[in-house]
């Protein structure tokens, strides 16, 4: 087999699975839901990241489900890489949906534990960055006001279980004293395609950092004043107080 053929086949049946159900979240900011339920489901823990009383980051930590269920099936050993894919490749992304792959050498990709630099740069330029547009899924309201966020750091990819985990630090763009404000963080998309999901049921999905002061506490809560996929679910959030 051909080092092309073996690329396009590693893509194929470990990447690309994982791949288009990142990249649908990226679609997600920019098109209307093509179908009426999510396509990734996405497993979330995030961290407020506290000095003393005020809350100045979310530290966020995605499990994408394994084998995801928008993956490419068909046969793309010959498509192009390079100008039009044709009749044949246009019809498979048009029935399946994603028409988003990663584009790089990705044959010495580890399977376990981080990824390393060259694949962080990868996934982060092709199936995170334009996550910016939609504020990462993270919403997080000061006095039921929408929170500005400033540019996120220590983005990192790794590999668990055969699941890949996106973790990263979103600082907020003004920090805000819980003492003084009414705060509640949430992580969801308002559309049909990314699922997020807290560990378990019984779990609170944010949880304060060792800087926050031991007063401050984490009240789960659906959020009816937000509902998302088309207004048939309130999401959970997480009311934030000291």
């Amino acid at each position: 087999m051909s080092m092309r053929n073996r690329v396009f086949r590693l893509l194929h049946e470990r990447v690309l699975p994982i791949v288009h159900g990142v990249a649908a979240a990226c679609c997600a900011v920019a098109v209307a839901p093509l179908a009426a339920h999510p396509h990734v489901w996405i497993t979330y823990t995030s961290v407020a990241r506290m000095d003393g009383s005020v809350l100045g980051a979310v530290q966020e930590r995605w499990t994408f489900s394994q084998g995801f269920p928008v993956s490419i099936v068909g046969d793309l050993t010959a498509m192009p890489t390079a100008g039009p894919v044709g009749p044949k490749y246009i019809r498979i992304f048009r029935q399946q949906g994603f028409p988003v792959s990663i584009v790089g050498d990705l044959t010495a990709m580890p399977t376990a534990g981080p990824v390393g630099p060259k694949y962080i740069r990868i996934f982060r330029q092709q199936a995170f960055d334009s996550l910016k547009r939609a504020d990462y899924f993270t919403h997080v309201f000061v006095d039921g006001k929408a929170a500005r966020f400033g540019e996120v750091r220590d983005f990192a990819v790794s590999v668990k279980g055969g699941q890949i985990v996106y973790t990263f630090v979103l600082p907020l763009a003004d920090k805000v004293d819980l003492k003084l404000a009414q705060v509640q963080v949430g992580i969801w998309d308002e559309t049909f395609f990314v699922d997020f999901q807290s560990p378990s049921r019984s779990s609170t999905p944010v949880v304060f950092d060792a800087t926050a002061e031991k007063s401050c506490t984490a009240e789960p809560f659906e959020d009816k004043v937000h509902p998302i996929f088309g207004g048939a679910i309130f999401p959970l959030s997480v009311r934030l107080s000291c």
